[in-house]
């Protein structure tokens, strides 16, 4: 599992394998990009079946698995099971990848998961810092996860992040500024990175045709403000979305929530107003189309930004004697939501695994609102998409796994959506 750490000589040549690997067929163009700078090694300390967590006590495991962390890791590894052809879609994972052993186990998982000899690690960045380790206590009836620190990015390091995008960007400039085809912004950034981070790898990642999800509320000004300048362009074509926990949402907004935690979810009133004051405090109305609006296992939630048009989203009842591993599941919603919008917008182009193709067609067609637009249909579709991926991610094991059986299964037992 533990690879022996790269010397610079051997990184340099696999950056510029990886490097010819997405240029080859025009610099961004036709790439996904996910950004997901705060990566993790993650272990799973799984506790016999019928012992529940019981904080003050000794714990002893049944078993400890080792895998991939952080939400832009949990991203690619959805996105790569709903695309099983690795070529038809070059993948480019932007992230600080730390130094020892946890390190250099991410980096060897990543080429067994993603592809060997690929071009995932094209914007993967070694820095100095010690890799983080997150760690999910899984109990019978709960999953507990504990986070580690990061350590700092210095300046040198998210200069080469900068310096490997604008290689790639520049590989073939007659596209550039087409941008990627799609570009998802995945948690938080570890210390050293600047507040405006994230908008200027939006800036220099997104182009004219770019389809953007983000999952972040880190950054979000400067973030929406790169994303409202992408807007200006008459050739504009892309789209982005702002996918988010519905009591997060309301935090940010400053709407208080009537219910005593977040697991009784929020009102439909509580909502309009936290979207209506979000519109207004973080200038989205020109940045965003739609919100994407989770809340657990309540109903999910669509809202189109420049009318604020609500739709309702069912969620399917997953709650049975079975146990279910929702560690990474909402980076799951957000990686099948970008790749069921790729694939409406264009199925030409897209890579989704056939019974998806199928299952989603069927779901789109089934939409039945009246006066809802075709974006907004799409969309919607997308969303149901991505959340019955976030669903089928809850019965595997390993973070953000997906059986496309499963989300073909759950997509169709998804209530028809509703407008509010």
């Amino acid at each position: 599992l533990v690879a022996m750490s790269l010397s610079t000589s051997t990184r340099q040549a696999s950056f510029a394998h990886a490097l010819s690997m997405m240029s080859g067929s025009g610099g961004l163009q036709d790439k996904s990009v996910v950004v997901g700078l705060n990566a993790a090694f993650q272990k799973r300390f799984i506790l016999p079946s019928s012992t529940p967590l019981t904080p003050g006590s000794v714990h002893r495991a049944d078993a400890v698995e080792e895998g991939l962390g952080g939400k832009g890791q949990d991203v690619a590894v959805t996105l790569r099971h709903l695309w099983p052809d690795a070529a038809s879609r070059p993948l480019a994972l932007a992230q600080f990848v730390g130094t020892g052993a946890g390190g250099d186990a991410v980096m060897s998982l990543l080429d067994s998961t993603l592809g060997e000899g690929g071009s995932w690690d094209a914007l993967t960045v070694r820095c100095k810092s010690a890799m983080r380790t997150c760690t999910s206590i899984i109990g019978s009836d709960s999953t507990t996860e504990l986070v580690e620190p990061s350590g700092d990015v210095e300046g040198d390091e998210m200069g080469n992040l900068l310096g490997r995008i604008d290689a790639l960007a520049s590989s073939d400039e007659t596209c550039r500024n087409l941008g990627a085809a799609s570009l998802c912004i995945m948690g938080s950034m570890p210390p050293g990175c600047d507040d405006d981070t994230y908008g200027n790898l939006c800036s220099a990642v997104s182009g004219d045709q770019t389809l953007t999800v983000i999952d972040s509320v880190i950054g979000l000004k400067p973030l929406l403000a790169s994303l409202t300048s992408k807007r200006g362009s008459k050739s504009y074509k892309g789209g982005a979305v702002l996918k988010i926990n519905a009591s997060e949402l309301c935090r940010l907004a400053g709407v208080e929530q009537s219910g005593a935690s977040e697991e009784d979810g929020v009102s439909l009133d509580e909502l309009n107003a936290a979207v209506k004051k979000f519109k207004t405090e973080f200038v989205a109305a020109e940045a965003l189309d739609y919100f994407a609006i989770t809340d657990g296992r309540h109903p999910a939630h669509l809202v189109k930004v420049k009318d604020s048009s609500l739709f309702r989203l069912g969620v399917v009842d997953l709650s049975s004697d079975q146990t279910l591993y929702p560690i990474g599941a909402g980076d799951s919603v957000a990686a099948g939501t970008l790749a069921a919008w790729l694939h409406v917008r264009d199925a030409s182009k897209s890579p989704l695994a056939d019974d998806c193709r199928e299952a989603l067609a069927k779901f789109r067609d089934g939409i039945d609102i009246e006066n809802i637009d075709d974006a907004s249909s799409d969309i919607l579709a997308a969303f149901a998409f991505g959340v019955s991926c976030g669903s089928a991610s809850c019965l595997q094991a390993e973070n953000s796994v997906v059986d496309t059986k499963d989300v073909v299964q759950l997509l169709n037992r998804v209530p028809c959506p509703s407008a509010c």
